[in-house]
């Protein structure tokens, strides 16, 4: 039985989906190309001065590689207090890189106060999938 050129078009593309759909980590993907980027978590804090980043890769679905936690890009930046954290990822056609930034403010830098008029809450201690535990008030997150 032979296939027709247009039915084989949709399988290939169909398969393509499959493979790369499944690494999707942002509320627009494309197929062939996405690059988009947004916010993860931010504090009343005015943004840190300290930037980590970490990424995973991964290779047609198929293969995926790397640490993109947030402690991760966190220790690679050397923050301490967290203020603001957002993700970016691109793919080009079954190549995918997703990364983690934070920004944040080092070990012996105190973050300044909140701004008059922001919300105070009670700290929160959140636990992640990956066992990552942060803590987090209405001025900093702090990564244990």
């Amino acid at each position: 039985m032979k296939l027709s050129s247009s039915l084989k078009l949709f399988v290939a593309i169909g398969a393509l989906a499959l493979v790369t759909g499944c690494a999707a980590t942002q509320p627009v993907t494309g197929m062939i190309y996405a690059d988009v980027a947004g916010p993860v978590a931010v504090t009343a804090t005015q943004m840190g001065p300290r930037h980590g980043q970490a990424c995973a890769t991964s290779y047609f679905g198929l293969v995926g590689l790397g640490d993109a936690s947030v402690s991760a890009a966190a220790k690679n930046g050397g923050v301490a207090n967290i203020s603001h954290v957002e993700q970016h990822s691109n793919n080009i056609i079954g190549y995918m890189k997703y990364c983690t930034d934070v920004w944040g403010y080092g070990p012996r830098a105190a973050a300044p106060a909140a701004k008059s008029g922001a919300l105070s809450t009670p700290a929160t201690a959140v636990q992640t999938a990956a066992g990552v535990t942060s803590t987090t008030t209405g001025a900093e997150t702090a990564i244990k």
